[in-house]
């Protein structure tokens, strides 16, 4: 057995090191005690010290000695380990769950300041591996002193455990390597944001793109080096202001800029950096007027050329000069432009001879003959006979499934946007079938040479849009279709003016608006679905038959499955972003021990975040899962059940995320017990970002038990005011509802909000906040959450709307033709949360204390 390892950091202070976890502290409001995560377990590496371990049994030891009061007095959390500035936490108690150290606090005014409003997120616990009394002299082993609350630690090197600055004190900080990944990946967004920032800025400016580019390129590599945000961002103004110069001088023209930045490493002054920027500035404009001077006199020649022309009047003359102008460059030379200005003149006389013989009565089309939607209004005339045949005796509860049989009119913005992509994407299909509107309107049976799948396609694209209750609830809009999308937000700065920060007297600094603008980036999602077409409408695509119960059917299908599939993504994305918003890792969770007769097991911590991946248009995942779950019995990884029914024969697990609850199933489906003796192990990651409500009655009467329900709701829509934002929305399921309203407030208040659609939402109201549902299945809230936050958070784009593909023969599962049609449509969708914005949502479970067990 090794000696106890004594790591020797002053003489003041022997044998005691400070260990950075990482691992963010919150506080929830009105809360004055909290469990925070101290320190985890692991092997690191020091320099100067070389190998040293944080095991279980150290913490565990450490738990002990605590409640020995080895240490022989109270033990404190404190600020930046300065002790001298008082106490910013009293420690209650100390427990060991998996591989880290949590302890019990008691928070000070000092500690809560420190945490809200000055930045302090991480703990920096103190230790010793070998604690002797002072006066007894005996030893007790691993001792925790106490902790101090941290903040960003400066980052300069890579290794595996790194030093953070050193305080006054004279005891350097270790910083874990999971903590330095995340530091170097908040720096990275802090630059990507940055360079974004900038860019939009300069575009903004009107210069030339490759202009844009060559300064935003020099500011990267300029920034690299920089970790701390104010100097970053100092960097990006000087650049912002070059910009601004170059806009004024050389305007939208192409230059070439020659940035030589040097390092950034050793430190450059704001003045170092204006005068760099200046000399550049500077020798481009030189480069411009030069340029611009060249050019100049090219567009002389080519006007003097044309102007020379005796047969052509004014008016002509200068638009054969206009119309070319803007591919004048200084760099063409006077051959080049005389040769531009004579294919001009036989333009010019080629208009001069076709108007002679208009004038002779012969005509014909001039210019570029192309087709438009909006050039006349016969798209919306047929689309208005189409949806008479096709929704005329429809009742409204079939139509609009998913909104309660009432389409949503906030949707309209949205709709017309959609549709308006649409028929620019597709104004030539749509102009053939207008061929066919006078007789359609004659109330014919028969179309002949008419292409309508591009009106159902139509159809189903406005008619899933007109349903979706989360599209109010989003920010909506369209988009180009792309392998990316970028998502320009806005989010408040709690650092910037704001209360008191906005008053300031003479002399004194003022503070920055707090509404920052960034962008962030999101990939679309694809909407597929394959139908099994009718004799009736391929008839009506082959043979002209029209049979509108056919179409009807077949739309409203289709605008059911793509409608549902939406709101899942969206409902789903509004509690997904609520759980992200701040979670806790856990790692190797013993859950139970399997006895041969139960199938569902409980997880310590619950919620459980879904894990989440990034796919791009070929399906291949883009970076890592996030908030991955592995799950093993007897040491063996199990695989998720995928609901196929044709996975290999073994034994799988389903997820319960909202209660955290796992269940073990065969291949097809059926709960099957894992063997007797088998541990189950499970890694996951919970969120924080909840309130648990244990809706088991006990003692009290359902409406005084659905009272503190209530009360609960107020308090978590507190929360989301305290964070700057609006809680101006609730999402749950009709059931949830019900049961809310058995509290005993809405029948003292002769309100018993039901189910009708009312001007705020489609369920009752909360404490002045509206509730939303949708008729759509298998939503992941379920029964048992509510997300509440505020509206727009979510961001939705249409990035390609509904459209149907060719119909091709339908094969059997020997390849022979069955005499049917098929064919598949498609749509892709962005459903994305900014990260920033991920605090204006909150949620409740609401689950049963006895029921939540082994069984």
């Amino acid at each position: 057995m090794q000696p106890a390892k004594t790591i020797q950091l002053s003489e003041a202070d022997p044998g005691t090191v400070r260990f950075l976890s990482g691992l963010h502290v919150n506080l929830e409001e009105g809360k004055k005690t909290s469990w925070v995560t101290v320190t985890r377990t692991g092997t690191f590496s020091d320099p100067r010290y070389g190998k040293f371990e944080i095991s279980r049994q150290m913490l565990l030891a450490m738990v002990a000695n605590f409640e020995n009061n080895a240490y022989g007095q109270e033990i404190f959390f404190d600020v930046s380990h300065r002790p001298s500035d008082g106490a910013a936490a009293k420690v209650l108690k100390l427990a060991v769950e998996g591989d880290r150290l949590r302890a019990l606090v008691e928070w000070t005014p000092l500690g809560v300041d420190a945490i809200k409003n000055k930045g302090y997120r991480y703990l920096s616990i103190e230790y010793q591996e070998n604690f002797k009394d002072n006066e007894t002299g005996k030893a007790y082993g691993p001792v925790m002193l106490g902790a101090g609350l941290c903040v960003r630690p400066v980052v300069k090197r890579l290794d595996p455990v790194q030093l953070s600055e050193i305080d006054d004190s004279g005891v350097p900080t270790l910083l874990h390597p999971e903590l330095q990944s995340t530091l170097l990946a908040e720096i990275t967004n802090m630059h990507k944001a940055l360079v974004a920032k900038l860019m939009a800025i300069l575009a903004g400016l009107n210069l030339a793109a490759p202009v844009v580019k060559s300064l935003t390129e020099a500011f990267e590599k300029a920034v690299e080096p920089l970790t701390d945000e104010g100097q970053a961002a100092a960097l990006m103004t000087s650049f912002e202001e070059s910009g601004k110069k170059l806009a004024e001088q050389i305007g939208d023209r192409i230059v070439t800029l020659s940035i030589q930045a040097p390092d950034f490493k050793g430190g450059l002054s704001a003045e170092e950096v204006k005068k760099l920027m200046q000399q550049e500035t500077e020798r481009v404009a030189n480069e411009a007027k030069q340029l611009a001077e060249k050019r100049d006199g090219n567009v002389k020649m080519l006007t003097d050329t044309i102007n020379a022309v005796s047969g052509f009047d004014e008016t002509t003359k200068k638009e054969l000069a206009e119309s070319v102008v803007d591919l004048i460059t200084a760099e063409m030379t006077g051959d080049q432009v005389k040769k531009l200005a004579d294919n001009q003149i036989a333009f010019g006389n080629k208009m001069a001879a076709a108007k002679k013989l208009t004038d002779l009565g012969w005509n014909w089309p001039q210019g570029n003959v192309h087709i438009s939607v909006d050039s006349s209004n016969q798209i919306k005339a047929l689309q208005e006979e189409v949806d008479k045949r096709v929704f005329g005796n429809m009742p409204s509860h079939r139509r609009y499934t998913l909104s309660g049989g009432v389409p949503i009119e906030g949707n309209r913005a949205l709709v017309d946007q959609a549709l308006a992509l649409y028929d620019s994407l597709h104004a030539e299909r749509l102009h053939r079938e207008c061929d066919a509107h006078r007789r359609l309107a004659a109330g014919d049976s028969v179309v002949s040479d008419v292409a309508v799948p591009a009106i159902f396609e139509r159809t189903v694209v406005r008619e899933a849009l007109y349903q979706l209750v989360g599209l109010g609830l989003c920010d909506v809009g369209t988009a180009q279709f792309g392998s990316t999308i970028q998502l320009p937000y806005s989010y408040r700065d709690t650092t910037g003016a704001g209360v008191a920060n906005a008053r300031k007297y003479e002399g004194q600094g003022i503070a920055r608006a707090a509404v920052k603008q960034a962008l962030e980036e999101a990939r679309p999602i694809p909407q597929k679905l394959a139908f099994e077409v009718s004799d009736e409408l391929r008839y009506l695509v082959g043979n002209g038959q029209i049979n509108f119960d056919i179409v009807a059917e077949n739309a409203r299908n289709a605008s059911r499955i793509v409608g549902e599939d939406s709101e899942g993504l969206i409902f789903g994305e509004h509690l997904n972003a609520a759980d992200q918003y701040s979670t806790v890792a856990v790692s190797n969770e013993a859950v139970a021990t399997a006895d041969g007769t139960k199938t569902i097991f409980v997880t310590n911590q619950f919620p459980i975040v879904r894990p989440k991946k990034i796919y791009d248009l070929q399906g291949v995942q883009v970076g890592s899962t996030l908030y991955a779950v592995t799950v093993t019995t007897n040491s063996v990884a199990r695989s998720e059940y995928d609901g196929t029914g044709t996975q290999a024969a073994g034994l799988y697990y389903t997820i319960d995320y909202n209660l955290g609850e796992i269940t073990f199933v065969n291949e097809l489906g059926v709960p099957t017990p894992p063997s007797n003796t088998h541990a189950v192990v499970a890694s996951y990651t919970y969120t924080t970002n909840v309130y648990k409500w244990d809706s088991d009655l006990g003692s009290l009467e359902a409406d005084v038990k659905y009272d503190q329900f209530l009360y609960r709701f107020g308090l978590r829509k507190t929360i989301i005011e305290d964070r700057a934002y609006m809680a101006n929305m609730a999402l749950m399921s009709g059931t949830l509802m019900t049961q809310i309203e058995q509290a005993k407030q809405f029948g003292a208040n002769h309100k018993r909000p039901g189910t009708d659609l009312s001007a705020d939402g489609n369920l009752g109201r909360i404490k002045d906040v509206p509730g939303f549902r949708s008729f759509a299945p298998g939503l992941p809230h379920g029964d048992v959450r509510t997300v509440i936050g505020e509206r727009g958070t979510v961001r939705f784009r249409m990035v390609k709307p509904w459209t149907l593909g060719e119909l091709e023969n339908q094969k059997d599962s020997n390849g022979r033709f069955t005499g049917k049609k098929e064919a598949y449509g498609d749509q892709f969708i962005v459903v994305h949360t900014p990260q920033l914005l991920k605090g204006a949502l909150t949620s409740i479970v609401v689950y049963s204390g006895t029921g939540r067990v082994d069984r």
